[in-house]
């Protein structure tokens, strides 16, 4: 069984808000396109990154080709990196963070 997952803003136009997610959940901007919903950012693309869970348990982040990028620290990510849970990352100019349920 997959764990679960919240994820959370930390800071940014929706501070506060959060998501609850099983095993991937994508953030943009288009509520059509993405299951968190950033719509004040317009930082943020319409599809801007994944986060999911692997087989290992571990969390996984991509950016889905956005326009200014997904970072985790100062970091851009390329491709899949994993993600602690806890640890803040940026999408647009919103930092998020993922803690288990």
């Amino acid at each position: 069984m997959s764990a679960s997952y919240i994820l959370e803003v930390l800071s940014g136009p929706l501070d506060g808000k959060t998501w609850p997610f099983e095993g991937e959940i994508v953030i943009g901007r288009d509520e059509t396109l993405a299951d968190a919903c950033i719509t004040l950012d317009r930082y943020v693309s319409r599809r801007h990154a994944r986060l999911r869970s692997d087989t290992a348990g571990r969390l996984l982040l991509s950016d889905l080709q956005s326009r200014n990028g997904t970072r985790i620290d100062e970091h851009a990510v390329t491709g899949e990196e994993p993600l602690e849970v806890g640890a803040p990352f940026q999408v647009g100019r919103t930092v998020l963070r993922v803690t288990q349920r």
